[in-house]
């Protein structure tokens, strides 16, 4: 991950769109290569890194590592970009190249848009930003030629990237840290989809980028806590069943351990019968059954409830921040809701 230090002295130098439609057609039909950098005033290169650094150092980025092996091309082209020495030409034609592969794999619901590719320096470093930008219908994207180059023109920043409601949906930023090809810090953020969400990684983090998420301990837990539940929800069928898994889950995930074990959790709280097929459930999305750190600020809304005990012992579990399900009075607890079924506590 980049600290806040790197992202203030982060320095863009050049910035380049080009225009990436869907092979479907929505958007156009071809690729539309900018041959130059678009020029950026300072004000607009201020703002630029103001949004950036914003989006960085969100709770929505994760640290990333280059996925070994891969079919992108994208980690070899900032490789090879990084280590040597800057050269404009050099930047434009790799842009261009990361803008081709992006229409390769752009395909079913991946939406168009344009790509922006950001040359920075940060402490003397070499990186790059990538950015993929939503393009919205009807929008009109500018281009100006001068002396047989092409550019989009600046105005594309104030439409697109640094209007006040505007996200930079997909951001990713790759900082050269040494000279090993995985001397790099790397982050990327996903406005859009939760990245835990290893369908959407596949569809632009992995497939696109080459990338994967680096697990850290927040990663780790959503990633858990999120199949586990796709997995209750979907082929658990008993609603006893059902109910226990479901409790057993947001107990152990509240829990003041500071560690979880998955291979632990499946012993004590899943039922043999479907025990084999959890475990491979969590396999196929990459889950890891080792412990791991918990840290469930990314699942937070998710675990909290909120237990109205009375003075005979009735406990009423209820989400929390939904206030409208449970009315407290001074003689009695109202619960607005219809029963769906019965369970042991």
């Amino acid at each position: 991950m980049l600290s806040n230090a790197q992202l203030a002295t982060m320095v863009l130098r050049h910035v380049i769109f080009h225009d990436v439609p869907n092979q479907r057609g929505d958007g156009g039909t071809q690729v539309v290569l900018a041959t130059v950098p678009t020029h950026i005033d300072n004000d607009r290169r201020r703002l630029l890194k103001e949004k950036l650094t914003k989006t960085v150092d969100s709770r929505y980025a994760y640290g990333m590592i280059f996925q070994n092996p891969t079919n992108s091309i994208i980690p070899a082209q900032i490789r090879a970009f990084t280590a040597g020495g800057y050269n404009k030409d050099k930047f434009v034609k790799m842009s261009q190249e990361l803008a081709s592969h992006l229409y390769q794999v752009q395909t079913g619901a991946v939406s168009a848009g344009l790509l922006c590719v950001i040359d920075v320096v940060v402490g003397g470093r070499h990186g790059l930003v990538l950015m993929k930008l939503e393009r919205e219908a009807g929008a009109e994207l500018k281009m100006k030629q001068e002396k047989g180059d092409t550019a989009f023109e600046m105005s594309i920043l104030d439409s697109l990237v640094l209007t006040g409601n505007t996200r930079l949906y997909k951001t990713s930023v790759f900082l050269r840290t040494g000279t090993g090809d995985d001397d790099f810090d790397m982050v990327a953020c996903d406005n859009q989809h939760n990245p835990t969400d290893t369908k959407e990684m596949a569809r632009f983090w992995r497939k696109y980028l080459g990338c994967e998420l680096e697990e850290a301990a927040r990663v780790t837990t959503s990633k858990f806590f999120n199949a586990t539940m796709e997995f209750i929800n979907v082929h658990v069928d008993d609603p006893e069943a059902k109910t226990v898994l479901y409790e057993s889950l947001h107990v152990e995930m509240r829990s003041a351990s500071p560690t979880f074990t998955p291979k632990n959790f499946l012993t004590q709280h899943v039922p043999e019968e479907i025990r084999p097929a959890l475990r491979n459930f969590l396999e196929e999305r990459h889950v890891p059954l080792a412990t791991f750190p918990k840290d469930t600020q990314d699942i937070k809304s998710a675990i909290k409830r909120l237990t109205y005990i009375s003075e005979e012992g009735v406990r009423v579990v209820a989400p929390e921040g939904r206030d409208e399900l449970i009315q407290v009075n001074p003689e009695q607890i109202i619960v607005n809701d219809r029963l769906s079924k019965l369970g042991h506590s």
